[in-house]
Order: C-alpha cells, then structure tokens, then sequence
C-alpha cells in the first residue's frame, strides 16, 4: 500500500514537472526531449573486416590532382590553357630550376658571358629569359592556336621499356583536343621561336643559324629527360626511400617534380 501511494506520487510530481515545462517550452520542443530520454543508446558499430585490412599504397596517392595516360581526357579550354602557362611563369620550380641550370652550366665551363660575378647574373637572367618566353609559346600559344594539350601526361603502368619510350616520345607526340594523338608542333614550334627569339640577348658568338639549330635540337633532348624524369620520379623515390640512408631519404621527400599533368 505504502509503496502504491509513492509511486502514485511519484507520477504526479514528473507529470507536474512536464506540465511547468510545457508553459515556457513549444510541446514541440518537449516531445523531442522526452524521444531523446527514451531512445536506445547508440554504441559504435564493431570494426569490420574491410575496414581492419591495410589499404594498398597508390605509387600516385601523392598527387591526387594528377592525370594519367590512361585516364578518361577532359582538354583544357584557352581560358585553362591561360591559366596554365601563368602559373608556371611565377612557380618557384622555375626561378629555381633557372638556378640549378646556371650552376650546372658554370661547373661545366658553358657560360656564354664573362666574366666575374656579373656573368652569374647575365647568365641567369638569359636562362629566365629562355624559360619564360618557352612557357608562353610552348605552354599557351602553340597549343591554343594549333589546339594540342601543353601537358604531359604519365602512364605510371606497364613495363619499365614501354613507360621509357612512352615518356620518351611524347616530344613528338601529343594529343589535341579532340583527345587523339597527333604530332607535337607546340613543342617543336615553341622550341624554335624561343632559340631564335634568344639571339637578341645572348652573345654575338652563341648567334647565327648552327647555334640556333644546335640549341633546338638540345632543348627538345632535354625535355625528353624532363618527361623521362616525370614517368619515373615516384619509382625512384619509392627506392630511395628503401634502401637509402634516412638522411637522404629526407631530401628526397623535400624535392617535388612539377606535376604538367594537371589542370594548372
């Protein structure tokens, strides 16, 4: 009896309570209480199998913007193309790639001026000079005005002899907007006019038309080795990052090589 009429109390006191309650609360606002007080508590889900099992590392997953030979094409319009040739105008990759060349070019005794430490700034200021105005034919006008992609993109897939002639080849070969594959005149064509527009600043004896054809014809071997570079670059720090020292491994992780697949 004792316990009947304290549980009837009970009640009238919580039933009281949401009463007081309703009088300055919406009895929206009381329902969605009295739902969350008699919901079943929510525990984490038990990990499943799949989530537990390792996820295969992408020799790419570094890049997620880049895009590969394999992948479906999306050209880029004259306004990408734009935009493309601007960011790498000011890309801290180039002015220091102009650097390294620089260095590269003193230690193997090729500087065109002389002599002391103005020659360092001449020289430098010829190979910015070269860089930009091949941006800007090889990278924007050519490709616009011919509709071809500036890009390279790599396969990352396939046997080591078949990736290298791929990679190799793709001086020559590039795809218009269409997405087919047709012979390269942005690279050849940007390539010429910037030697030829290079014999107003270098001196008189690196000008006339043997030197001119001499420096085309290295331009388009070296950015061969660029794209070579490109192919193999996540391979070669795959095996860095294996077998060498950890110090080494370091400056690997440091260095980036510019990603031209991509939009920008």
């Amino acid at each position: 009896m004792y316990r009947g009429r304290t549980g009837v109390a009970v009640l009238l006191v919580w039933v009281a309570a949401i009463s007081a309650r309703a009088q300055t609360t919406p009895l929206v606002t009381a329902q969605q209480d009295f739902a969350k007080v008699n919901s079943p508590l929510k525990l984490p889900d038990a990990p499943s199998a799949a989530e537990a099992e390792p996820v295969a590392e992408n020799p790419a997953s570094h890049r997620t913007d880049e895009v590969l030979a394999d992948d479906p094409y999306h050209p880029l319009t004259k306004h990408q193309k734009w935009i493309h040739f601007l960011h790498r105008t000011y890309s801290s990759a180039t002015f220091l790639g102009v650097a390294e060349g620089t260095v590269f070019t003193r230690a193997t005794g090729g500087f065109m001026y002389c002599c002391g430490i103005g020659s360092w700034g001449e020289q430098y200021a010829a190979g910015l000079a070269d860089t930009e105005s091949r941006e800007f034919f090889g990278n924007f006008l050519f490709p616009t005005v011919l509709k071809q992609d500036p890009r390279y993109f790599p396969k990352r897939r396939g046997s080591t002899i078949g990736r290298a002639w791929y990679a190799a080849t793709r001086v020559l070969v590039t795809r218009n907007d269409s997405g087919r594959e047709t012979f390269n005149y942005s690279e050849v064509l940007g390539v010429a006019f910037t030697k030829a527009l290079s014999n107003a600043y270098y001196p008189e004896r690196d000008r006339g038309g043997m030197n001119t054809t001499l420096n085309i014809l290295g331009t388009i071997q070296s950015d061969a080795a660029s794209d070579l570079l490109r192919e193999f670059w996540p391979d070669i720090r795959k095996v860095v990052h294996k077998h060498a020292p950890k110090r080494l491994q370091s400056i690997t992780e440091r260095l980036t090589v510019p990603n031209s697949s991509s939009q920008y």
